[in-house]
């Protein structure tokens, strides 16, 4: 049987139609939450008939995917709305929209995990990071073999589950959203160009700091592990699911994409300068892990040939000391004015694209307009 929703797809949305204003993001991330701890604690009970034991996952996953900024399933809700126009019905649309979203989230929620893996990383939000946990449950059960290869192989699986439980949940979306393949080519698009970033990272970390393609390839990393799917494919997917055109989705991207860029050119400065009270991550994270930033690329153009020798020294090694960090961090600082001159640039070219569709297009109104602006300064601006 055809939803209302699919017949609204057929025929697209009206490009005369206003959004005068944009759900607020905190009841938008409020129903996502809800409807995600629902989904998890249900498939909970179904993990315990399979195990008791398997209640470790379904606990693991709760608590991780617990608060959070919920910037994908903000960004997803907004690009349906303003899609969809005037013509969007939130108490019909809401729950399976939330649900889309929420798929958004279990993606994060196994890029995170999985990252922390391959990363290394010991915290997650303040918190150990999963594998870290699971390897404290090895030594808290006296189980036997290498704590380490257990935290690592069980979050790996983890990780797996909630890629697999984040297509069960979108499947449910658009079954009742109404079937759309142009959103679910963006949803395959967005879950491969992230796995496809993750790789570029592993890859880029390996490489030598002097090798020509050190910035270009910092831009590739930077673009697809991050900038595309956390801020242009989130509003693109939402979009499609509303029935957007070409020309609709092409104009979300001249938003979305820089906007996407300027939030991780934010990230890598915090990942190397943020406050670890409000990173949750330790000071100078991305030295110890030998991230191949754009700041180290924009670094590197400004420092002498025996800082570039030091800098490639300690890149990458975690027994950097804090004293060793505090220093690498002040040769970083060499290119950190170069970087938040590109994230005051991508900022503003976001902000040109809403001038457009509050002016001529008459897209949005003023009041949608300042929620997208002071989101996008958020995302380009934050601290943590």
């Amino acid at each position: 049987m055809t939803s209302p929703q699919s017949t609204h797809r057929s025929a697209g949305p009206s490009r005369t139609a206003t959004v005068a204003a944009l759900d607020a993001p905190e009841t938008i991330a409020a129903e996502v939450s809800a409807g995600l701890t629902g989904f998890l604690e249900a498939k909970a009970d179904e993990f315990e008939d399979i195990s008791p034991d398997a209640a470790d996952i379904s606990d693991a996953l709760i608590d991780f995917t617990r608060g959070g900024k919920r910037i994908r399933p903000v960004l997803l809700w907004w690009g349906y709305q303003i899609a969809a126009g005037g013509g969007f019905d939130r108490s019909s649309i809401g729950p399976a929209l939330a649900q889309a979203a929420g798929s958004l989230e279990l993606l994060h929620a196994a890029a995170l995990i999985h990252d922390d893996v391959i990363d290394h990383s010991d915290t997650r939000r303040g918190k150990p990071a999963l594998h870290r946990q699971f390897a404290n449950l090895h030594a808290d059960h006296g189980y036997q073999g290498d704590r380490e290869s257990f935290g690592v192989a069980a979050a790996i699986v983890i990780g797996d589950i909630c890629l697999a439980l984040s297509e069960e949940l979108f499947e449910s979306a658009q079954t009742a959203l109404g079937t759309s393949p142009g959103a679910r080519a963006l949803r395959a698009q967005l879950r491969r160009d992230v796995m496809i970033g993750q790789f570029l990272d592993v890859r880029a970390e390996v490489m030598p700091l002097d090798d020509e393609r050190l910035a270009e390839r910092a831009w590739e990393v930077l673009s697809y592990k991050s900038a595309k799917y956390s801020v242009e494919q989130p509003l693109l997917l939402g979009a499609a699911l509303a029935g957007a055109d070409e020309e609709l989705l092409a104009e979300i991207s001249r938003f979305g994409l820089p906007l996407g860029q300027a939030f991780q050119l934010r990230d890598d400065v915090l990942g190397v300068f943020g406050d670890p009270g409000a990173t949750g991550k330790p000071a100078g994270d991305d030295i110890r892990e030998g991230k191949r930033t754009v700041l180290i690329a924009e670094s590197m153009k400004r420092l002498s040939t025996a800082e570039v020798d030091v800098l490639a020294a300690r890149l990458g090694d975690p027994e950097l000391s804090d004293a060793e960090v505090g220093e690498t961090m002040e040769m970083l600082s060499a290119g950190l004015e170069a970087v938040e001159s590109s994230i005051e640039a991508k900022h503003a070219q976001s902000l040109s694209v809403l001038d457009d569709w509050s002016g001529g297009a008459a897209r949005i109104g003023p009041e949608a307009r300042g929620q997208l602006s002071d989101f996008a300064h958020a995302l380009s601006f934050r601290q943590s």
